[in-house]
């Protein structure tokens, strides 16, 4: 309560056992002042006096009590609130772990591959297959997303574009499209996992 939030707990508590017990004491002896004739005229005033102390000092008793309980409840968020953190950085490292070992796994495999097409499958492919511009065209448009176009889109006329690098690029291409895959699925389990750290500490 803003009226005795800079006093020390201890004043509070002082102050308000003080009113509440003086209202108490004022409103019962309002009762008792019917057998002193000479200061009964001051019974109803007693009376009220001690009805608004004792109001008072109850109202002060449940802000009190009602502080004490939000109190307690920001204490125990506060600690749930550190675990989840705690967890959360947990989380978080083992999914990075295992978004960069997969990722690694993935440019391991891309470059074998490409080993295997420079040393092997180039070598026979590039001997064996002329590569048509149309073909090129395509796939360049294709990686923009677009409709190839142009009279080289179907005229048959050969390229100077090696299969061998054609091959080489698709490879890439796919393990580029790996790595958004793990990366993404990675997001996905972050959030996931994230999610249900944080409504776990608010229960």
């Amino acid at each position: 309560m803003w009226i005795v939030q800079w006093l020390p707990d201890s004043w509070v508590l002082f102050f308000t056992y003080l009113i509440l017990s003086i209202g108490i004491a004022s409103y019962i002896g309002s009762k008792l002042l019917v057998w002193v004739p000479p200061v009964y005229k001051y019974k109803l005033v007693v009376e009220i006096l001690g009805v608004l102390l004792f109001s008072s000092g109850a109202y002060l008793y449940g802000g009190r009590v009602v502080e004490q309980i939000w109190q307690a409840r920001v204490t125990e968020l506060e600690a749930k609130l550190k675990v989840a953190e705690n967890k959360s950085a947990e989380v978080n490292t083992v999914i990075q772990t295992k978004i960069i070992t997969k990722i690694k796994v993935i440019k391991e495999t891309v470059y074998a591959n490409k080993e295997i097409i420079k040393e092997v499958v180039g070598k026979q492919l590039d001997a064996k297959c002329e590569l048509p511009v149309s073909t090129v065209l395509l796939h360049n448009s294709s990686s923009q997303n677009e409709v190839s176009r142009g009279a080289g889109s179907t005229d048959g006329s050969p390229s100077d574009v090696k299969a061998s690098d054609l091959l080489t690029t698709v490879v890439e291409n796919y393990g580029t499209c790996y790595e958004i895959r793990e990366k993404l699925m990675g997001w996905q389990t972050w959030y996931k996992e994230q999610k249900k750290i944080f409504e776990e500490a608010q229960k």
